[in-house]
């Protein structure tokens, strides 16, 4: 069976798509950017050469869009995977619609952002709003990564198939650590406001320097604007006895580093931020039309993690979740841990776990009309 997956952004995400895919049977060609590429071969290593590449280029819009219609013309695949589309979505839908393939899939990010989307008596505002909508018309299936958001999917696909094919799969990549007198709290993701709360962050550093609780925290993402830079540039200026928060100046965390970190890490620290506007002024809620990446973050490297209490996360990982209503709360937990060892032993066995619920055979087995007898 002949599979094109396309993903120019969230190279990440897609990486547990194409493995998925990866069957007796099954020829694999992702269609991707340059920049995406170099990142797809350092998640994949050797490992890569196993897939066919399609590196489109970066600069003019038509000529990419040519050249992506232009190649899924020549391979005419039995299905199209979609990853992720932000932006053009006219464009997109234009070739969908010029192609007329049989069966293409699409991961939905943010649910309202691509049903909700509302008229605008502005020429670029309405022009964003039809292809939303024309493309949801050329869609077969979507597909969502939390099982979370599936509810919320159904009730806006017009009865169109909808999938849950979460972000990351589990590989036993699984770094046991053992409790000190410092804990390593790593807050992955880029430094995004709408995203996370970083306030929660220099909160909870100046509670645990009062406690006298030793804490290293990690900003585990790259920055892209001023507000990134400003929470730098804060990091930097922290002055604590117990405390450290250490963060990187660059746009972009390499895998190797990203992974060291998650690997020696005790507990990811996700703080947030419930009620959203990724896309404009529609609103999003995580873990109901939308989630976080940090999640599958979590799943990959099998760790325990804490979260805000109104945060919804999946019953298979509730096990290994501290949720917290105000950060004292994450003092006084994590206090206890430092306390007594022993309890520390138990967040990691849950959390490895619940990690196993995502194998790449688990998730087949939970996908059939995905993954499995595809030709029949």
């Amino acid at each position: 069976m002949k599979i094109t997956i396309f993903e120019t952004e969230h190279f990440e995400g897609a990486f547990p798509v194409i493995k998925l895919f990866d069957k007796p049977g099954n020829e694999i060609t992702v269609i991707t950017s340059e920049e995406t590429h170099k990142r797809f071969i350092d998640l994949f290593g050797n490992n890569a050469s196993r897939y066919r590449w399609s590196v489109l280029p970066a600069a003019g819009k038509l000529r990419f869009f040519f050249l992506l219609y232009k190649k899924l013309k020549k391979d005419r695949p039995d299905l199209l995977y979609i990853n992720t589309i932000s932006n053009n979505h006219l464009l997109y839908a234009l070739v969908l619609s010029a192609l007329s393939l049989n069966r293409v899939v699409m991961t939905v990010h943010d649910i309202n952002c691509l049903f909700e989307s509302r008229f605008r008596w502005n020429f670029r505002q309405a022009i964003i709003h039809r292809g939303k909508k024309w493309l949801i018309k050329k869609v077969h299936e979507f597909n969502v990564v939390s099982d979370t958001m599936l509810p919320y999917l159904q009730t806006k696909t017009n009865n169109k198939p909808a999938h849950n094919v979460p972000g990351a799969v589990f590989e036993n990549n699984y770094h046991p650590q053992d409790t000190g007198s410092t804990l390593r709290i790593v807050v992955p993701g880029s430094l995004d406001k709408r995203r996370r709360d970083y306030e929660q962050v220099f909160e909870l550093a100046a509670l645990a320097d009062k406690e006298r609780l030793e804490l290293q925290i990690i900003l585990l993402g790259g920055y892209f604007d001023r507000y990134g830079k400003g929470i730098i540039t804060r990091s930097h200026a922290l002055i604590s006895a117990f405390s450290e928060i250490f963060c990187y100046k660059t746009k972009v965390v390499g895998q190797d580093e990203f992974d060291k970190q998650m690997n020696d890490a005790h507990f990811v620290f996700i703080p947030s931020v419930v009620h959203t506007h990724i896309c404009g002024d529609i609103p999003e809620t995580y873990g109901i039309t939308k989630s976080s990446g940090n999640m599958f973050d979590v799943i990959k490297h099998a760790k325990p993690f804490i979260v805000p209490e109104k945060l919804t996360i999946s019953r298979q990982l509730e096990s290994s979740c501290y949720k917290y209503h105000h950060i004292g709360d994450i003092v006084a937990f994590l206090k206890k841990i430092v306390s007594d060892p022993s309890e520390y032993p138990h967040w990691q066995q849950e959390a490895l776990k619940n990690s196993n619920n995502y194998t790449i055979e688990k998730i087949r087995e939970k996908n059939p009309a995905l993954f499995n007898d595809q030709n029949s």
